[in-house]
């Protein structure tokens, strides 16, 4: 009996295949030119149900499939248009129009890596057209291979050189890799093309204002919310060129029209809160920076922020809370120590303040604000009698027997923003195509400080109350970071949006000088060690480094020249 089933179950099958190769291609053909027709006008539901017809007609026509995958991604339908991709490949290996289709589909899914093997496979299949190389640049981009990027969009530029997307995906690179003149000359030649496009408005505004030419920003912002009146992230970042302009009051009325479109944005949030510190305006300044410890609980930045404005409003006791919250939620977190050692320091408690700050430096050798305001500290102990011990525990309480009716803490000269993040909006494919939903990311240069310091109390030498991702030195932290693991290009990026600014920082030219020589880019890191020279020419490590460059470039004299001064600058 099980034999008999066997039988049957193998006749019906081989029936099946008869039937399918009994299809009739000329059905399919007539259904395949009209599903053509529809998706060329839009009509992407009719495109489907033709297609689907073509494919019912005769099964064995890869473009069928094909087409009705791409359909079924352009309608939202993504992983039931990778199904009808995969079975188009296995009709047809050779059908690179579907290699490049799959690879579209896998990038707006966000799996670039996949997405790159199949655009080389559409490369290798005879796919060698503008949106093939936009779109592997993308990717590139995307994986942050950056070089290689820039010459996929190199190439489809010369292939259509009418296209602004490629300019504008090239700038994105360009300005990744913090080459920012660069950028801006591909962002220019892209809005020559299409001067109504958005995105480039955007990017271009960005680096402006990397580059410190706030007052050029602007406009650029002002042109993407003519084209989008709802876009958040133009009035946020129009809202920070003007708050680093010192116009507190014009950033604010840009933050809250963000916050209209993102109400629960922490970052643009905490942008606002310090543009009404800015202004001393210290209960509205709380009110933004307690919502932002309501919605993140677990964000130290938050308490560091919320903090500075208790000590504003002379809640001490409040500030210190928030401090050592800061602490406890992440201990290795160096402006955090910084914050607390600065308000201690202002309050008087010199002793407790060097310990903070010394913990801060532990965490960042390199960070600045703490330096300085370390080294008043021990001014200050060296002209009082010997204090008491710190405390060895790190949660502390505030000096009650300092009363200040408002402190500038480094929580409230200017820096209590979080990182705001600033989309490169690749395309991944034509504009015809949906872009691929992950954008990257870039980062916005921090608010100017404006706050003003109580007469009766020391300030602090500089902003040391920075958030993470916009104080200098944290970016100068993370560069060093990326470039222990090997990530030059975005280490590079790191130092050159430190760099913004403080366009005087000599450590940060070095670490950018280290990552190019990293890379066997010479002549860009002997430029860079100059410049570090140029901000502080005491600097050791810098001359043994350009030495090294140099004798990498031939020149025998200047490299010896660099070693003997770094040695007798101290350097080994």
């Amino acid at each position: 009996m099980r034999i008999l089933i066997r039988i049957a179950v193998a006749l019906a099958l081989t029936g099946l295949v008869f039937a399918q190769a009994k299809g009739d291609p000329g059905k399919a053909k007539k259904a395949l030119e009209r599903a053509a027709q529809l998706e060329e006008g839009g009509k992407l539901d009719e495109a489907f149900k033709a297609l689907t017809e073509a494919i019912d007609a005769d099964g064995s026509v890869a473009a069928a499939w094909r087409e009705r995958g791409k359909v079924r991604w352009l309608a939202g339908e993504t992983e039931y248009g990778l199904a009808d991709l995969d079975r188009a490949l296995a009709l047809d290996p050779n059908d690179g129009e579907a290699w490049l289709i799959r690879g579209d589909i896998r990038a707006s899914a966000n799996r670039h890596e996949d997405a790159l093997k199949d655009f080389d496979k559409a490369a290798s299949h005879g796919k060698n057209d503008a949106h093939l190389y936009s779109s592997r640049g993308v990717a590139r981009v995307r994986l942050k291979q950056y070089e290689k990027a820039i010459e996929d969009f190199t190439s489809a530029i010369k292939m259509r050189i009418d296209m602004p997307g490629p300019y504008k995906d090239r700038g994105v690179a360009y300005t990744l890799m913090g080459k920012l003149q660069d950028a801006l000359e591909d962002y220019n030649r892209a809005l020559a093309i299409q001067p109504s496009y958005a995105e480039v408005y955007l990017e271009r505004g960005y680096v402006l204002g990397q580059l410190g030419k706030f007052a050029e920003a602007i406009p650029d912002f002002t042109q993407v919310l003519k084209l989008q009146p709802q876009n958040a992230k133009a009035y946020t970042l129009r809202g920070a060129a003007y708050q680093q302009m010192g116009e507190a009051g014009a950033a604010i009325i840009d933050y809250s029209e963000a916050l209209k479109l993102q109400p629960n944005n922490v970052s643009i949030l905490l942008a606002r809160g310090a543009a009404y510190a800015d202004l001393k305006q210290y209960d509205l300044s709380f009110n933004d920076r307690n919502k932002c410890v309501e919605l993140m609980p677990k964000m130290a930045e938050a308490y560091v922020a919320r903090g500075g404005v208790h000590h504003a409003l002379g809640n001490h006791e409040l500030g210190f809370a928030d401090r050592n919250k800061a602490i406890e939620l992440n201990p290795k977190l160096p402006e955090a120590w910084l914050a607390r050692g600065s308000a201690f320091f202002l309050l008087g408690n010199y002793t407790q303040a060097k310990s903070d700050l010394e913990q801060a430096l532990q965490l960042d050798p390199e960070m600045d604000e703490a330096k300085e305001v370390l080294e008043k500290t021990k001014a200050k102990i060296a002209e009082q009698a010997p204090p008491a011990p710190a405390p060895a525990s790190s949660t502390v309480t505030s000096p009650l027997s300092t009363e200040l009716s408002a402190v500038q803490t480094l929580a409230q000269r200017k820096t209590e923003n979080t990182a705001l993040k600033l989309p490169a909006p690749l395309s991944t494919v034509p504009q015809s195509r949906p872009a691929a939903p992950a954008p990257i990311e870039a980062r916005l240069v921090k608010p100017k400080p404006a706050m003003a310091v109580v007469t009766d109390v020391p300030e602090p030498p500089r902003d040391a109350d920075a958030k993470q991702g916009l104080n200098p030195d944290t970016l100068n932290m993370l560069g060093r970071e990326l470039t222990q693991q090997g990530d030059f290009s975005g280490a590079i990026n790191m130092f050159t949006q430190a760099i913004a600014l403080r366009p005087n920082f000599a450590i940060a030219y070095n670490g950018r000088g280290y990552a190019y020589m990293r890379m066997g880019k010479w002549k860009e890191a002997e430029a860079e060690f100059t410049a570090a020279l140029r901000a502080n020419p005491k600097y050791p490590n810098a001359y043994a480094n350009r030495a090294a460059v140099r004798a990498k470039l031939g020149d025998a004299q200047g490299s010896a020249q660099d070693a003997a001064m770094s040695r007798q600058m101290g350097g080994k």
